[in-house]
This record gives structure tokens, C-alpha cells and sequence, in this order.
């Protein structure tokens, strides 16, 4: 038995993704090209494992013998932020607030899974596989080539309806799907808008589509491993676990969505703000996991988590004194 394109859609809307969109596992060359003069630039700063998988990332026939579709996925994260930061806290961004995505999307996947794999009969013989931000794919490409949106200037892709604010995952099979058409080249793009660029306080923006992950916050505040400078420390103001900026002032976002799934939000994991003596009393792994398990931010481990506090206990102080 097969299986249309549509039925997918359906599948995965029933699944509780937000968004699907399928197109064809061709090298995207100007994407290809574009991921390429990043790397040798070392835009990527100490996130090695991006260089690792240059070939991989950019030929998903390298990922599965036989590909014939990929399969985008997106997942709304979006939730409203405070107006204030309490005095003493720190901020973590929109999509950390809850449980860890990478778990709550990989759910959702193994029952779409199932249920194309029980639509389609067990003597079946199709494969399938999949990746959750981790693996080594262009994502926001593919996603922008399964109609899904366009890449922004701040490199976000941004979805007519949900604006930015979504998880991307993708499945790479053998099933031959009837592709969706790319994202019109001109049709509700950023023009003359630069509102991400300008609002960036580290300048990590540093072209249309191009960011300096040396400067981003939100590398600094998780990926980052080693000390952050002074200069760049100074501009990180309140975000103690990633950065919404970008996003927060794009015109697209208007048209975002608060989640409605219910393990993205903060009563299923940190929320929004964490305490910064909290943070700096935690003495060991053991109590550092008891408060950051199973949600993301588990990725800066404790020394870059107090790292980040005494940062923003710094900042606040010259805030005061200003």
C-alpha cells in the first residue's frame, strides 16, 4: 500500500506538529555554498561538530540510501515574556522555559512513525530516519524548500502564520512523496527591514542571513565552554540561558501563537526566570541535575550556568550604580 503526501500532513498534524511540509532531498547549492563560506570564516566559534559533518550536512543522500523525500516538521514554542525582570533573576529564552524539546518532538516523531508505518502495512519495507536540530542537516534550507518559510536576516525561519517561534525536525525516507513548493523568493521577505540587526546589543548579525556565533548570546550563555569577555559580558544583560531579541523584534512575530503544547511551557520545567543565588549555591552535579533535568538547560552544565548568573549579577549592579 502507499501513501500520499497529503495523508503525511495529516499524520502529523494528528501527531501534534504545527506545521509539515515535504520536498526532495537534492543539494540546495546556494544554501550549500552559503553553510560553507560560514565555516571558513569560523563563524561557528568552539562548536567543533558543526565542521565535523560539512558533507553530510549538505547531501541527504549521504544520510540514507535510497532518499527519496524529506519530511519537515515544525513545533510552536512560543509563550508571552514579563514585561520586567525581577530584581535578582535571570531570564531563560522562550523555547527552554519547559521540558527539553528534543524529547517532546522525538514523542511526536515515533508516533507519526508508527502511524505512517501502520498505515502503510508491516511487510512494508520503506525506511526512515530523523534528527531533532542535532544531526547533520540544513534544516532551515530544506524547511524553507518544503514551503515551510523563508530564512530571515537573522537567520530564523519565519512561517506566514507562526512567525519564528517553532522547532524544526526532519525525516529523511525512501517513500516518494509529491514535494511542496518552495517558499516564493519575494513574497513577504525582510526588505528593507533590519529591526534584528540593529536590536542584536553584540552585533551578531553581521549580514542578510549571516551570524558571528562568536557573538550571539545565546551561544555565549550555552555553547560557549570557556570564559566570555568582558566587552561581550557587559551586553548580555538579563538572559542567563539563550536570547529572544532578534525575534522579539521582528514584524513577522506579531502574527505568533502561544503554544499550545503544555509541556513547552514553564510549568513543565524552569520557567522563565531563574534565581541567580539559586544558581551560584548549587554546590555539585547532583544538585545542578535536580533543577535542570530533563529540560535544555542541562547543555551549559553548572560552571557555564554560574558562569552566566555572576554575569548577570554584574550587570544588574551597574545597571543600579548608572
Amino acid at each position: 500500500m502507499s501513501i500520499t503526501a497529503k495523508k503525511v500532513k495529516e499524520l502529523a498534524k494528528l501527531s501534534g506538529f504545527d506545521l509539515c511540509g515535504i520536498t526532495t532531498p537534492e543539494i540546495i547549492p546556494e544554501a550549500s555554498q552559503h553553510f560553507i563560506n560560514w565555516l571558513e570564516k569560523k563563524y561557528y566559534g568552539e562548536m567543533n561538530w558543526i565542521a565535523n559533518n560539512r558533507e553530510r550536512r549538505t547531501n541527504p543522500s549521504l544520510l540514507l540510501e535510497n532518499v527519496k523525500s524529506v519530511i519537515m516538521l515544525g513545533l510552536n514554542y512560543y509563550q508571552k515574556d514579563s514585561p520586567a525582570i525581577p530584581k535578582g533573576y535571570g531570564r531563560v529564552s522562550c523555547y527552554a522555559r519547559g521540558k527539553d524539546y528534543h524529547k517532546v518532538i522525538k514523542k511526536k516523531i515515533e508516533h507519526l512513525l508508527y502511524k505512517i508505518r501502520e498505515y502503510l502495512g508491516k511487510t512494508d519495507a520503506h525506511q526512515f530516519k530523523w534528527w531533532v536540530d542535532y544531526g547533520p542537516f540544513l534544516e532551515r534550507a530544506y524547511g524553507a524548500k518544503a514551503g515551510l518559510g523563508y530564512i530571515g536576516k537573522n537567520t530564523m525561519l519565519i512561517n506566514r502564520q507562526l512567525g519564528s517561534y517553532f522547532f524544526l525536525a526532519e525525516i529523511v525516507t525512501t517513500l516518494e512523496l509529491i514535494p511542496d513548493n518552495p517558499y516564493v523568493v519575494g513574497h513577504g521577505r525582510c526588505g528593507s527591514c533590519r529591526l534584528c540587526i540593529d536590536a542584536c546589543p553584540t552585533e551578531a548579525i553581521i549580514d542578510d542571513g549571516v551570524v558571528d556565533a562568536r557573538k550571539c548570546i545565546s551561544y555565549l550563555t550555552i555553547e560557549r565552554p570557556s570564559q566570555i569577555s568582558q566587552e561581550l559580558s557587559e551586553k548580555i544583560g538579563n538572559y542567563i540561558f539563550g536570547c529572544d531579541i532578534c525575534q522579539q523584534v521582528c514584524p513577522h512575530n506579531v502574527r505568533a501563537q502561544v503554544t499550545k503544547h503544555k509541556e513547552l511551557t514553564s510549568s513543565f520545567g524552569v520557567g522563565e526566570f531563574l534565581s541567580l543565588s539559586k544558581i551560584l549555591s548549587l554546590e555539585n552535579r547532583r544538585e545542578f541535575l535536580q533543577l535542570t533535568m530533563g529540560t535544555p538547560l542541562t547543555r551549559p552544565k553548572l560552571i557555564g550556568l554560574q558562569r552566566n548568573a555572576k554575569i548577570i549579577l554584574k550587570n544588574q549592579q551597574n545597571k543600579k550604580n548608572d
